[in-house]
């Protein structure tokens, strides 16, 4: 019984819009008002057929008429009815007016029923359902069910609304069900809105179970400016167990027919997906005021994922990426971080993790899509690294060795081989720890001059490390108004003495000047990669204080302050770059704390190593509410010729504001001071109740910073639950532009 009305899985895998998506959960409608479903029993061929009523009279032999509170069970299903005829031989009861069937998971009333309890077989008519699992409900003219093997119903309707509320339904003419294939078909399916038939197909298929089903999804529809009218209506296809594809035909008013491909495959060892797409000769002729470069030609773009488990602990992944053009993730992508890509990354990695030894080996590209400079290649590297703690005398002994092949059509490549054992012995107590380490560090290379004379095609280097790192730890119990905390003094010291070493022969394959923050404050060297070593002979000095609610151990406040002090000048630079000779570095602060309930506030701040001038910071203001409000508030700051970086000066501003239980606002001020230039800008309107919400979304942005043309885009989403979603999606530009916003 508890298929009866199973058609409604129609909509599950016609209409949503990720077939493979986990259910999504909602404020459901009561339905259930003097709506009671029974408790699950297990079938069992040996159940007897149970009848009470007010009066019973034998008809003929074997045929009785019960009348006055008619109650048939038998196992898990009762009927119900204010007269029924029962025939005890075949185990058919016939029931009119109010007659009420049900079970675990369905309640059925009807005008007339003919119904076999024995063999779950029998026709309705007039019949009025209530689905508890689905919390849906609707209508059949007749219901025909043949066992366990199939269902038909005629001029059937389903709907998640509440009683009375027919807010949206759909309809079919004829549904056919099919148990033991687990495979229903619908014909003359109609969804209305209000009475308004806004969705129409003749013939559907769906599955009558949680497996997946091919089938249309939802189309999803928009404008914006980059594409005019855009239309998809993406097909899912259920290749097999594991394996499954999505085909989306995507229609842009002023680009054209573009083809999208999305194939996912699952197997016991491994996993990946393949996405490609194709424009036959894009019609846009001009781009804002500008020529677009592309007009008439095709233009496509392929991506390939794939992770591989093998046994013993080995792995390997790929990651392969190509466009057509370097405006194509401009022109089709959505937010300014994927167009400000500058090289598509073609990568393939074998891995071993072990208890002590970790082991990759890369291959490694890029697809440069911009006039940045293109890096080099990596053909290959081999990484070992090994870490063996508490040894002989309580030492740690560590090894990192690397060889790499790079490779490059116009600069200067070559091999490198980089060996670097380490020696270093953890001293811990409760309320300090030291940590002495050394190291020597040997890089070797065999160079090629593909741009330049090279003086040495095999230039070297080696030298020692040396470090200590060391703690203290100290707290004590203080009581504020709002309870007991610990508040902790945590200062460290950490000392790095590396030779300076002559490295002006060297080449720089991959080696750039880390970013300076209070993690930098603690490293054993200032640049990334082995073409350079910085030569070193500080002092870090930093404090951080902590309070910590004694109940949960949650930390509620924490600041910390840092500075390096130089004892000699860093001579060791990139090409081009300057020999430092502050006595000082840059002081950097660090500051987060729960300044109120649901609110939290965040900063990091860098000064002048003699505090005379800001050169970066970042605060950030968050506030989280029981009832979805959700509100940022942040500001970035970075100066001029601090770092290899642009400065720049940014605020951001965004959430979501519940106006009533149904009703919400959400919005976005994206604005860069510094360039006049307002980011990202977007407005928008929800609103939701138990059976269905909509959302209305314009976003102005741009895809460049450099880019004087706007997009204006309109995005309305209206989501029929239990149904699924129609129009253009907008969960997941709001869940990045937001910071906190989910959309489940």
């Amino acid at each position: 019984m508890r298929r009866l009305i199973a058609f409604s899985t129609v909509t599950l895998s016609c209409f949503m819009t990720s077939v493979l998506a986990e259910q999504i959960q909602w404020q459901h409608c009561d339905l259930t008002r003097g709506v009671d479903f029974l408790p699950y029993v297990a079938p069992s061929e040996n159940e007897l057929v149970d009848v009470q009523a007010d009066s019973a009279q034998l008809v003929t032999e074997g045929t009785s008429v019960f009348n006055g509170n008619v109650i048939v069970t038998r196992g898990g299903r009762e009927l119900t009815a204010e007269r029924a005829t029962y025939n005890r031989a075949s185990g058919t009861i016939t029931a009119q007016n109010k007659m009420r069937l049900r079970d675990s998971e369905i309640v059925l009333d009807a005008e007339q029923a003919e119904w076999s309890m024995l063999s779950d077989e029998g026709a309705l008519v007039g019949a009025e359902y209530y689905l508890r699992q689905n919390h849906a409900r609707g209508q059949a003219n007749h219901v025909y069910k043949q066992g366990a093997a199939a269902t038909d119903l005629k001029n059937a309707s389903y709907t998640t609304c509440a009683t009375g509320d027919n807010f949206w339904d759909l309809q079919a003419t004829t549904v056919n069900l099919d148990h033991e294939e687990a495979v229903g078909t619908a014909r003359d399916v109609v969804i209305r809105i209000k009475d308004v038939p806004v969705f129409y197909t003749p013939y559907i298929t769906f599955p009558l179970n949680d497996d997946r089903k091919s089938g249309f999804l939802a189309p999803s529809f928009g404008a914006s400016s980059e594409t005019g009218f855009d239309l998809q209506t993406p097909y899912y296809w259920n290749i097999a167990p594991g394996r499954d594809a999505t085909i989306t035909p995507r229609y842009m008013s002023e680009r054209g027919m573009q083809l999208n491909g999305e194939y996912r495959y699952l197997y016991a060892q491994g996993y990946g997906e393949i996405q490609a797409g194709f424009l036959a000769s894009d019609d846009l002729k001009n781009d804002g005021d500008d020529v677009n470069p592309f007009f008439g030609e095709d233009r496509q773009h392929f991506s390939l994922k794939h992770t591989s488990n093998f046994k013993s602990r080995w792995s390997s992944d790929i990651d392969y990426n190509y466009v057509s053009d370097d405006a194509y993730l401009e022109d089709f992508g959505s937010n300014l971080s994927l167009a400000s890509t500058t090289h598509l990354n073609r990568r393939l990695n074998l891995k071993y993790g072990g208890d002590n030894w970790r082991f990759t080996g890369r291959l490694q590209g890029y697809q440069t899509i911009t006039d940045a400079e293109k890096p080099y290649q990596r053909l290959p590297q081999l990484l070992l690294e090994g870490s063996f703690p508490e040894q002989v005398f309580g030492l740690t002994y560590g090894l990192r060795t690397e060889y790499t092949d790079f490779d490059h059509d116009d600069l200067v490549d070559g091999q490198r081989f980089d060996i670097e054992p380490s020696l270093s012995l953890p001293l811990q107590s409760a309320s300090a720890y030291l940590t002495p380490r050394v190291a020597v560090k040997h890089t070797q290379y065999r160079l090629d001059d593909n741009s330049a004379a090279i003086t040495d095609d095999s230039p070297s280097r080696t030298l020692p490390i040396a470090g200590i790192d060391s703690g203290l730890f100290f707290e004590r119990d203080i009581a504020l108004s709002s309870g007991n905390y610990i508040q902790t003094l945590e200062p460290r010291a950490f000392y790095l003495y590396i030779p300076e070493r002559s490295q002006g022969d060297i080449p720089v394959f991959d080696s750039s000047l880390r970013t300076f923050n209070f993690g930098q404050l603690f490293s054993h060297d200032r640049f990334s990669g082995s073409d350079r070593v910085g030569d070193a002979n500080q002092l870090s000095l930093a404090v951080t204080s902590r309070v910590l609610d004694t109940q949960t151990g949650r930390e509620k406040f924490r600041a910390s302050l840092g500075q390096i002090q130089y004892f000699r000048d860093r001579d060791v630079t990139l090409p081009n770059g300057a020999e430092s000779t502050r006595s000082g570095s840059d002081f950097v602060a660090e500051v987060a704390a729960e300044i109120a309930k649901n609110w939290t506030a965040r900063g990091e701040m860098q000064w002048g190593h003699n505090w005379d001038a800001s050169n970066f910071s970042a605060v950030q203001v968050r506030y989280r509410g029981d009832d979805g409000k959700i509100l940022n508030l942040s500001h970035r700051y970075r100066r001029d010729e601090v770092s290899t970086l642009e400065g720049l000066e940014q605020v951001d501003i965004s959430g979501r504001l519940p106006i009533n239980k149904q009703w919400s606002v959400v919005g976005r001020y994206y604005h860069s001071i510094r360039d006049s230039e307002i980011l990202e800008g977007l407005a928008g309107v929800e609103y939701e109740s138990c059976c269905w919400s909509t959302r209305l979304v314009v976003r102005d942005y741009i895809n460049d910073i450099s880019d004087e043309d706007r997009n204006l885009a309109i995005l309305l989403q209206i989501e029929l639950k239990g149904l699924g979603n129609f129009g253009q999606k907008s969960d997941s530009l709001l869940e990045r532009s937001i910071l906190g916003f989910d959309a489940d």
